[in-house]
């Protein structure tokens, strides 16, 4: 092709790109194949740049996930050839055959991971040795930096999820002469060597490091480490310790490179009848029975709390009677192996099929709902030696993806010394400051723009998980609001009357690095850091409203709740769309509320960054308290006054999929009746759905907690004897628990008009905001201003604002909220936007 009709192409993309809206052209490049977005890239520069983004490859591959889940599964396997000097790459696809050849790799002594890693796939030559990673859709191939040789070595493929870096994990034993016998090393993909783990390897898990290894090692390789839940796991044949340890399974966290061990399950654990394999992101353990004598293959899955180092165990989630399958081949082979689940989260839809496969090289799913069976794939005969009838088939899961295998040029720039010391700097800048710097050139634009730098900066600011809170004031001139952090209350300055709210404000938690700021008419999206900040006014509209609904309404005024967490007959609450990356407000509307006769009628409203949408049907009245947000889901509790349901419910809403369900509540909470003076809610602590009853009778907040699909009881709250924390009935006073401090687990409390931690241990409060203290010192220095010749007399004639007490008002002054330090801004620049730079 010429270069003219390139440029042609070019000038004519770009045009193309421009005249399409933002959100059409997002769509059409995520419905791209693989190969399309590759030769997309060579458009331009701009095109480039975009389609390599990390976000546009988040999407691509969140798209991919989706669509793959009704489509059966495509796998991978390696093959040598008929001289051993090669070893081939093939896609099930007929489509696709060959996807790459490495040569000089020995196909007999050639393994790689069952599943990949976000897109990745390590390969291991045993032979060289030496390790690669490839991505199997991109075709792209890269081979890893050479280590030392030791005796006996396992190495598993890891994502962190907070650099947001792939990391090869080695562990390895050397011999009884070395001085330190068992080692761990990483590689951060894109690296120029390997280095030992930050936490080393201490000496309590030598014993289980030095078993794991063994156990790879007399299985030929055959149990490698499985990535699940942001840690690799090593299975520990208990036959290589002089006596059964309590331990199963060796664990490794990517991101803070330490080990922990989980306990082992009501079994003893056998290498020849026992392997590790992550389904549906959960680390699970399958137990074959026919060396015992039975028919039986079992799936056990691990139920892990990592905030507690007893709180695992292993619970049996299916088994697969063999004797029923004789037609497939599943009593005969020697070996069976799960490899890997397909479509989506079978633990929660019941939906997803487990992928088999066998040493007569045959690749079966099963679906453990229906029990049907379905050969995907039969591997023919090959010319290996390695391959016998008690190994498996060396096969993998394909995945859509366009991860990088190594780093690009830009990334390899910033890797430089210089650059790090530089990104240190920027870390350590306010978010306003930070945001200041991209006027300074195109290169400090596109550098504190990134989305690599945005997610690093969030990573550096937040890193201690500790609650920031800051006090929300109305703006200059009383336009927008102003943010004081709390220590400037702490040191006793107030602020002034200038900056008293005017009208009732709620606050939502941090989501990705914004906060919601609803009033009655609007909604504000602000980031407290940088000071960005959107508006949106609710669309009032009778349109939608049926006839007789609007003549009850003629008849029936709203009632409405007047706690500090309330806005009238107004619901709002911030999520984020985890497929498109955007923040999206859903915002209800109560248009009638007759406790009397219990009916209602109340509209539902998503704001995107481009339009709203509205009249999604709710399944149940909702509360007024605010919803929770959690993982790409927004929580509220149900209202038992209102429908014909007398019981508490929690409803859910999955913005990306833009469904909603019904979560049962704890049968505490889900009790209610005419009599009962209890209210409860929903809040998110500690990275968890927690539902909370206050009880005005014995002062206390019962929160249970929904792990693994079960709830418990979290915190007992006794607020008893504690001023101004009191629980009031028909929540006339509401405690709300904002946070848990990860440092002492202290629990944050907020009335509105006080703030303070509470010790579950001691069952004490620290006060950090008291606004009766506060507002006391305000009037002692109005007082003052108002004195002849007195130090604190207003400049240039300026006279002091009067207003009613607050305290007297049901609008407070200033109210606290959380926040976190980042740079995000909204809306972000969309895809499609800027490819036409």
């Amino acid at each position: 092709m010429t270069s003219d009709k390139r440029r042609r192409m070019s000038v004519a993309a770009v045009i193309g790109a421009s005249m399409l809206p933002d959100e059409l052209m997002t769509e059409v490049l995520l419905r791209l194949r693989i190969k399309s977005i590759l030769r997309f890239r060579a458009v331009c520069r701009s095109w480039a740049a975009v389609l390599s983004s990390e976000e546009f490859c988040g999407l691509h591959m969140a798209k991919a996930e989706a669509e793959a889940a009704a489509a059966p599964p495509k796998l991978v396997f390696i093959s040598p050839t008929a001289s051993f000097d090669c070893t081939r790459v093939y896609s099930s696809d007929p489509s696709d055959g060959l996807l790459f050849s490495l040569d000089g790799v020995r196909g007999d002594f050639a393994d790689m991971t069952p599943a990949p890693c976000r897109g990745l796939t390590l390969l291991h030559d045993l032979v060289a040795p030496a390790y690669y990673v490839f991505n199997a859709a991109t075709r792209a191939v890269t081979r890893l930096p050479p280590c030392q040789y030791v005796l006996s070595s396992t190495a598993g493929l890891g994502f962190d999820a907070r650099t947001k870096e792939y990391k090869v994990v080695r562990l390895s034993c050397g011999t009884l002469d070395d001085k330190q016998r068992i080692k761990c090393e990483v590689y951060v993909l894109g690296g120029d060597r390997w280095r030992p783990a930050a936490g080393g390897v201490p000496f309590r898990f030598w014993t289980f490091a030095g078993a794991a290894v063994a156990t790879v090692r007399w299985t030929e390789r055959q149990l490698r480490p499985v990535f699940a839940d942001g840690f690799l796991h090593w299975l520990i044949d208990p036959a290589t310790l002089l006596k059964r340890p309590r331990a199963a399974v060796l664990s490794f966290s990517v991101q803070d490179e330490t080990f922990r061990w989980l306990r082992s399950p009501p079994f003893l654990v056998s290498r020849s009848g026992v392997h590790l394999v992550e389904l549906a992101g959960h680390l699970c353990m399958i137990r074959d029975l026919r060396p015992q004598g039975t028919s039986m293959l079992e799936i056990w899955k691990m139920i892990k709390d990592y905030s507690s180092s007893s709180g695992d165990y292993w619970s049996l989630q299916h088994s697969i009677d063999l004797l029923q399958h004789v037609e497939r081949d599943l009593t005969d082979p020697q070996v069976i192996r799960v490899i890997a689940s397909a479509g989506g989260d079978y633990y929660r839809s019941g939906e997803n099929k487990v992928i088999l496969v066998t040493s007569k090289r045959k690749v079966i799913t099963y679906d453990p709902v229906s029990g049907i069976l379905e050969t995907v794939l039969a591997i023919r005969e090959t010319s290996s030696s390695y391959e016998t009838e008690k190994s498996a088939p060396r096969v993998c899961l394909f995945k859509e993806s366009l991860a990088p295998v190594h780093k690009s040029n830009e990334e390899i720039a910033l890797s430089s010394p210089l650059a790090k010391a530089v990104k240190e700097i920027l870390f350590r800048l306010p978010g306003d400051f930070a945001v200041q710097l991209k006027l300074v050139s195109k290169k400090w634009l596109r550098l504190l723009g990134s989305e690599s730098f945005m997610t690093s900066y969030y990573a550096h600011k937040n890193v201690d998980r500790s609650p920031k809170i800051m006090f929300v004031g109305s703006g200059a001139r009383g336009l927008g609001f102003s943010f004081a952090p709390l220590k400037k209350l702490l040191l006793r300055e107030a602020p002034s009357q200038g900056t008293w709210l005017n009208t009732k404000v709620v606050c939502s938690k941090p989501c990705h690095g914004m906060n919601l700021l609803s009033t009655e008419m609007e909604d504000y999206l602000y980031n407290p850091s940088t000071g960005y900040r959107c508006s949106f006014r609710t669309p009032v509209t009778l349109e939608d409203v049926p006839d007789h609904v609007l003549v009850m309404m003629r008849g029936n005024a709203c009632t409405s709740e007047n706690h500090a967490f309330a806005l009238g007959n107004k619901n709002a609450g911030l999520g984020f769309n985890l497929l498109t990356q955007q923040h999206v407000i859903v915002q209800t509307l109560y248009h009638l509320k007759d406790f009397r006769s219990r009916a209602y009628f109340m509209t539902c409203s998503v704001f995107t960054p481009s339009s709203w949408q509205h009249q999604f049907e709710l399944p149940l009245p909702l509360s007024g308290m605010p919803p929770a947000y959690l993982s790409g889901v927004l929580y509220w509790m149900s209202e038992p006054r209102l429908g014909q349901s007398y019981k508490r419910a929690i409803v859910s809403f999955d913005i990306a999929m833009q469904t909603f369900s019904i979560i049962p509540c704890p049968p505490c909470i889900a009790m209610w009746n005419d009599t009962n003076p209890c209210q409860a809610f929903v809040v998110e602590l500690d990275g968890t759905l927690c539902a909370v009853l206050a009880d005005p009778v014995a002062q206390e907040l019962d929160i249970w907690n929904l792990k693994h699909d079960r709830w418990d009881r979290a915190y007992k709250v006794y607020l008893e004897g504690w001023l101004g924390y009191w629980c009031y009935p028909l929540g006339a006073n509401v405690v709300m628990p904002l946070a848990v401090d990860p440092k002492d687990g202290r629990i944050l409390l907020n009335t509105g008009k006080k703030l303070g931690l509470y010790d579950p241990v001691r069952r004490t409060i620290e006060n950090l905001y008291d606004l009766d203290e506060v507002l006391r010192l305000e009037q002692q220095h109005t007082f003052l201003d108002k004195l002849p010749n007195s130090r604190g007399k207003h400049c240039s004639g300026e006279v002091p604002l009067q207003r009613e007490n607050p305290l007297d008002s049901k609008i407070l002054p200033w109210i606290p909220m959380l926040y976190e330090e980042s740079l995000a801004s909204y809306p972000r620049a969309p895809i499609a936007r800027r490819l036409g730079r």
